[in-house]
Protein backbone atom coordinates (compact mmCIF):
# COMPACT_ATOMS: atom_id res chain seq x y z
CA UNK A 1 0.00 0.00 0.00
CA UNK A 2 1.12 3.55 -0.60
CA UNK A 3 2.53 5.62 2.27
CA UNK A 4 -0.45 7.98 2.28
CA UNK A 5 -2.94 5.10 2.47
CA UNK A 6 -1.04 3.56 5.38
CA UNK A 7 -0.95 6.90 7.19
CA UNK A 8 -4.66 7.48 6.68
CA UNK A 9 -5.51 3.99 7.95
CA UNK A 10 -3.08 3.71 10.83
CA UNK A 11 -3.89 7.01 12.55
CA UNK A 12 -7.46 6.05 13.56
CA UNK A 13 -6.18 2.62 14.54
CA UNK A 14 -3.57 4.11 16.87
CA UNK A 15 -6.26 6.17 18.55
CA UNK A 16 -8.53 3.16 18.99
CA UNK A 17 -5.73 1.01 20.38
CA UNK A 18 -4.75 3.69 22.89
CA UNK A 19 -8.32 4.35 23.97
CA UNK A 20 -9.21 0.68 24.35
CA UNK A 21 -5.91 -0.28 25.93
CA UNK A 22 -6.16 2.40 28.63
CA UNK A 23 -9.86 1.84 29.34
CA UNK A 24 -11.00 5.36 28.54
CA UNK A 25 -14.73 5.93 28.71
CA UNK A 26 -15.14 8.99 26.50
CA UNK A 27 -14.38 8.83 22.78
CA UNK A 28 -14.33 11.51 20.08
CA UNK A 29 -17.57 12.03 18.20
CA UNK A 30 -16.00 10.53 15.07
CA UNK A 31 -16.00 7.05 16.67
CA UNK A 32 -19.06 5.48 18.27
CA UNK A 33 -18.37 2.39 20.36
CA UNK A 34 -20.93 -0.39 20.20
CA UNK A 35 -21.52 -3.61 22.07
CA UNK A 36 -21.40 -6.82 20.04
CA UNK A 37 -25.17 -7.17 19.67
CA UNK A 38 -25.57 -3.50 18.69
CA UNK A 39 -22.87 -3.78 16.01
CA UNK A 40 -24.33 -7.04 14.67
CA UNK A 41 -27.80 -5.51 14.48
CA UNK A 42 -26.48 -2.65 12.37
CA UNK A 43 -24.37 -4.88 10.09
CA UNK A 44 -27.32 -7.25 9.58
CA UNK A 45 -29.62 -4.31 8.74
CA UNK A 46 -31.83 -4.87 11.78
CA UNK A 47 -31.63 -1.19 12.69
CA UNK A 48 -33.82 1.04 10.53
CA UNK A 49 -32.57 4.47 11.61
CA UNK A 50 -28.79 4.51 11.83
CA UNK A 51 -27.32 7.92 12.71
CA UNK A 52 -24.50 9.01 10.41
CA UNK A 53 -21.10 8.23 11.92
CA UNK A 54 -18.21 5.83 12.39
CA UNK A 55 -19.08 2.75 14.44
CA UNK A 56 -16.66 0.27 15.92
CA UNK A 57 -16.50 -2.74 18.20
CA UNK A 58 -13.73 -4.75 19.81
CA UNK A 59 -13.28 -8.46 20.46
CA UNK A 60 -11.28 -9.93 23.33
CA UNK A 61 -10.03 -13.42 24.07
CA UNK A 62 -10.99 -15.34 27.20
CA UNK A 63 -7.75 -14.00 28.69
CA UNK A 64 -8.95 -10.43 28.03
CA UNK A 65 -6.46 -9.85 25.19
CA UNK A 66 -7.59 -7.51 22.41
CA UNK A 67 -8.00 -9.69 19.30
CA UNK A 68 -9.94 -7.60 16.79
CA UNK A 69 -11.17 -4.10 16.02
CA UNK A 70 -13.82 -3.45 13.35
CA UNK A 71 -14.72 0.04 12.12
CA UNK A 72 -17.57 0.80 9.71
CA UNK A 73 -19.00 4.13 8.59
CA UNK A 74 -22.64 4.88 7.76
CA UNK A 75 -24.28 7.72 5.90
CA UNK A 76 -27.97 7.95 5.04
CA UNK A 77 -28.54 4.45 6.43
CA UNK A 78 -25.88 2.91 4.16
CA UNK A 79 -22.25 1.87 4.49
CA UNK A 80 -20.10 4.79 3.43
CA UNK A 81 -16.40 5.55 3.47
CA UNK A 82 -13.60 3.37 4.74
CA UNK A 83 -14.35 0.13 6.61
CA UNK A 84 -11.40 -1.30 8.57
CA UNK A 85 -10.61 -4.59 10.29
CA UNK A 86 -7.58 -5.01 12.56
CA UNK A 87 -6.52 -8.41 13.91
CA UNK A 88 -3.98 -9.45 16.50
CA UNK A 89 -0.80 -10.88 15.05
CA UNK A 90 2.07 -12.61 16.80
CA UNK A 91 3.54 -9.36 18.08
CA UNK A 92 1.00 -6.60 17.37
CA UNK A 93 -2.26 -5.70 15.64
CA UNK A 94 -2.20 -5.58 11.84
CA UNK A 95 -4.50 -4.31 9.10
CA UNK A 96 -6.45 -7.35 7.90
CA UNK A 97 -8.99 -5.67 5.65
CA UNK A 98 -9.77 -2.29 4.10
CA UNK A 99 -12.95 -1.76 2.09
CA UNK A 100 -14.26 1.54 0.76
CA UNK A 101 -18.00 1.98 0.31
CA UNK A 102 -20.29 4.45 -1.37
CA UNK A 103 -24.01 4.01 -0.75
CA UNK A 104 -23.53 0.43 0.49
CA UNK A 105 -21.51 -0.59 -2.60
CA UNK A 106 -17.77 -1.19 -2.74
CA UNK A 107 -16.10 1.78 -4.43
CA UNK A 108 -12.41 2.60 -4.24
CA UNK A 109 -9.42 0.99 -2.61
CA UNK A 110 -9.61 -2.62 -1.35
CA UNK A 111 -7.03 -4.52 0.70
CA UNK A 112 -7.10 -7.88 2.47
CA UNK A 113 -4.29 -9.83 4.16
CA UNK A 114 -3.49 -12.50 6.72
CA UNK A 115 -0.17 -10.70 7.35
CA UNK A 116 1.71 -13.80 6.26
CA UNK A 117 1.10 -15.76 3.04
CA UNK A 118 -2.00 -14.14 1.57
CA UNK A 119 -2.90 -10.65 0.38
CA UNK A 120 -5.16 -9.02 -2.18
CA UNK A 121 -5.07 -5.37 -3.24
CA UNK A 122 -6.82 -3.33 -5.89
CA UNK A 123 -9.73 -1.03 -6.69
CA UNK A 124 -13.47 -1.49 -7.10
CA UNK A 125 -16.01 0.56 -8.98
CA UNK A 126 -19.72 0.06 -8.41
CA UNK A 127 -19.02 -3.19 -6.56
CA UNK A 128 -16.82 -4.69 -9.27
CA UNK A 129 -13.06 -5.18 -9.53
CA UNK A 130 -11.40 -2.81 -11.97
CA UNK A 131 -7.82 -2.37 -13.17
CA UNK A 132 -4.73 -4.18 -11.94
CA UNK A 133 -4.99 -6.23 -8.75
CA UNK A 134 -1.99 -7.58 -6.88
CA UNK A 135 -2.63 -10.98 -5.33
CA UNK A 136 -0.34 -13.11 -3.20
CA UNK A 137 -1.22 -16.71 -2.42
CA UNK A 138 1.46 -18.70 -0.60
CA UNK A 139 4.49 -18.53 -2.91
CA UNK A 140 2.61 -17.24 -5.94
CA UNK A 141 2.61 -13.48 -6.66
CA UNK A 142 0.19 -12.34 -9.36
CA UNK A 143 -0.85 -9.18 -11.18
CA UNK A 144 -4.31 -9.60 -12.65
CA UNK A 145 -6.17 -7.04 -14.75
CA UNK A 146 -9.94 -6.84 -14.25
CA UNK A 147 -12.78 -5.18 -16.12
CA UNK A 148 -16.23 -5.28 -14.54
CA UNK A 149 -15.15 -8.09 -12.20
CA UNK A 150 -13.85 -10.29 -15.03
CA UNK A 151 -10.21 -11.01 -15.81
CA UNK A 152 -9.59 -8.92 -18.90
CA UNK A 153 -6.13 -7.77 -19.93
CA UNK A 154 -2.59 -8.58 -18.91
CA UNK A 155 -1.83 -11.33 -16.42
CA UNK A 156 1.50 -12.30 -14.92
CA UNK A 157 2.50 -14.55 -12.07
CA UNK A 158 5.63 -15.76 -10.36
CA UNK A 159 5.17 -18.94 -8.34
CA UNK A 160 8.39 -19.42 -6.38
CA UNK A 161 7.09 -22.63 -4.82
CA UNK A 162 6.50 -24.36 -8.15
CA UNK A 163 9.27 -22.39 -9.96
CA UNK A 164 6.80 -21.29 -12.63
CA UNK A 165 6.32 -17.87 -14.25
CA UNK A 166 3.35 -17.11 -16.49
CA UNK A 167 2.60 -14.18 -18.77
CA UNK A 168 -0.42 -13.69 -21.00
CA UNK A 169 -3.80 -12.04 -21.48
CA UNK A 170 -7.37 -12.70 -20.50
CA UNK A 171 -10.50 -11.70 -22.36
CA UNK A 172 -13.78 -11.88 -20.46
CA UNK A 173 -12.32 -14.31 -17.91
CA UNK A 174 -10.82 -16.61 -20.55
CA UNK A 175 -7.22 -17.01 -21.67
CA UNK A 176 -6.66 -15.37 -25.05
CA UNK A 177 -3.71 -15.22 -27.44
CA UNK A 178 -0.10 -16.10 -26.68
CA UNK A 179 0.89 -17.26 -23.20
CA UNK A 180 4.46 -17.83 -22.05
CA UNK A 181 5.20 -20.30 -19.25
CA UNK A 182 8.70 -20.44 -17.83
CA UNK A 183 10.12 -23.17 -15.63
CA UNK A 184 12.62 -21.05 -13.71
CA UNK A 185 14.39 -24.08 -12.26
CA UNK A 186 15.74 -25.05 -15.69
CA UNK A 187 15.17 -21.84 -17.69
CA UNK A 188 12.76 -23.49 -20.12
CA UNK A 189 10.03 -21.38 -21.76
CA UNK A 190 6.89 -22.92 -23.26
CA UNK A 191 4.60 -21.07 -25.64
CA UNK A 192 0.85 -21.70 -25.66
CA UNK A 193 -1.87 -20.10 -27.80
CA UNK A 194 -5.48 -19.78 -26.61
CA UNK A 195 -8.76 -18.75 -28.17
CA UNK A 196 -11.84 -18.25 -25.99
CA UNK A 197 -10.04 -20.09 -23.19
CA UNK A 198 -9.26 -23.14 -25.33
CA UNK A 199 -5.67 -24.22 -26.00
CA UNK A 200 -5.29 -24.32 -29.80
CA UNK A 201 -1.51 -24.44 -30.20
Amino acid sequence: MGHQKIKNIVLPFLFLSFAVGYGQIEYPDSFIKLLDFEYDDIINNNVKNIPDGRYYKTKYSNENVLMEIEVTGYKNQKKHGESLTFLKGLESMFIAKVVNYKNDVMNGYYFESDNHTYSKEGYCKNGKKQGVWKIKEAGNVMEVTFKNNLKSGLFKSNDKTLNIKEFGKYKKDKKEGVWLIEDTSIGQVTKEVYKDGVLIE
